[in-house]
């Protein structure tokens, strides 16, 4: 009997040791796929990085004979700077108009909807489910019938495409916030406006300025909205660039490309910062 005893303990010894092992590998090899993965992704990016400093036009790629040739070349092109500074300025006011118009309706939605809560949310991401090139020729055939300045109605496309990120985004910041703070100012005295600007609006400020910022960044890279809809003097920085390509290549697209994944590296950090990437991905 304790011989059988020792025998069974050290197959059992045995057996927790196998699957310690294949759990190991396992790991290993999820490890493993999640770094290929991540290089198949980011590849490209260090790819367009690496030639933003080609010496010459035919994207070299070795870092010893860096250049900022093609960064100097943006910068001295008026068409380049031109529409990176329309981009700036449209994405600037379409992210506070956006964030302006899904502060109130988050605030409806979570504060005021109730049982149709549900069905609020689903109605405010409606706009993303609708393909951009729709919604571009819809208020191309809106300028047919109604006389809106080129410029307002651009204002108004990239508006909508970037409500669905602002809404989702502050709703998740209103969720944190307890209803009985608004009623215990309510029950002092102070209207629904006081209690929302006062106690709501600081509370929610963190989630408000991240969502304004998701809202600028896809502004600012919208190619449908702007194709259709911008006239002369309204050109912005991706029909500029994809005008360039059209006729001709060089590293000076892939400078500007570096400069805009910069800005949008900074604005990533300057979020997890404020509030912490992984809460506003909530968007």
């Amino acid at each position: 009997m304790a011989t059988d005893s020792i025998a069974l303990g050290a197959l059992a010894t045995r057996n927790v040791e196998l699957r310690q092992k294949a759990a190991s590998a396992r790991r290993w090899v999820f490890s493993i796929g999640i770094v290929l993965l991540y290089v198949f992704l980011l590849l490209p990016i260090l790819v367009v990085v690496v030639s933003s400093f080609s010496p010459d036009q035919s994207n070299t790629y070795a870092l010893s004979q860096a250049s900022l040739r093609w960064y100097r070349e943006f910068v001295a092109s008026d068409d380049f700077v031109n529409a990176f500074k329309f981009s700036l300025e449209l994405a600037a006011v379409a992210a506070v108009v956006a964030t302006a118009i899904g502060f109130v309706t988050a605030y409806g939605v979570t504060r005021c909807l109730g049982a149709w809560r549900e069905t609020g949310q689903a109605l405010s991401m409606l706009p993303m489910m609708v393909p951009h090139i729709l919604i571009s020729l819809s208020l191309l055939l809106l300028l047919t019938f109604l006389p809106i300045p080129e410029l307002a109605a651009l204002v108004i496309g990239h508006v909508l495409i970037c409500l669905p990120f602002t809404i989702s985004g502050i709703a998740a910041s209103l969720e944190g916030i307890e209803p009985d703070l608004e009623r215990a100012a309510w029950t002092m005295g102070a209207s629904r406006w006081c209690a929302m600007r006062e106690i709501v609006l600081p509370m929610a400020a963190p989630g408000v300025l991240s969502a304004a910022i998701f809202a600028f960044v896809v502004s600012f890279g919208d190619v449908y909205i702007a194709m259709f809809l911008s006239g002369p003097d309204m050109t912005t920085l991706p029909i500029q660039i994809y005008s360039y390509v059209q006729w001709q290549s060089s590293p000076v697209i892939a400078a500007i490309t570096t400069v805009q994944i910069v800005m949008i590296v900074l604005f990533g950090l300057f979020i997890e910062r404020l509030v912490g990437l992984r809460a506003a991905m909530r968007i």
